[in-house]
């Protein structure tokens, strides 16, 4: 995590009350050469949805793959619920995109956690 405050957290000062998780995530994309734009976060209902698409025809993306490491890596130490669930293309094995989702309740202690962290 300390690797995290210093490459992620580099602009914490400038994030005010936004959403501290999806800096940082957008942030360590960035130093690791990824679009910033490759996770896309969105709220839909009651949950927040980052999805990660796949551009490979066969396997996953090394881009999609770094994402969601880093995204595990994250929360997986501060113990975040969350779900996954894979999309594949109509009658094809083909992966089409991963997303990582959670309830509000869950993301709002994530970013009360990575506020912490960052400040």
């Amino acid at each position: 995590m300390k690797k995290l405050k210093n490459k992620g957290c580099f602009l914490a000062e400038n994030i005010g009350n936004s959403d501290f998780f999806k800096q940082v995530v957008k942030n360590i994309c960035k130093i690791k050469n990824i679009h910033p734009q490759k996770p896309k976060f969105e709220v839909i209902d009651n949950l927040m949805v980052i999805s990660i698409k796949n551009h490979l025809k066969d396997g996953v993306d090394l881009d999609c793959f770094n994402i969601l490491n880093l995204i595990y890596g994250i929360i997986g130490p501060l113990g975040i619920r969350f779900n996954q669930q894979m999309y594949l293309y109509p009658n094809s094995e083909r992966l089409a995109r991963v997303t990582v989702s959670f309830k509000k309740e869950d993301y709002d202690d994530l970013n009360i956690k990575m506020k912490e962290f960052c400040e």
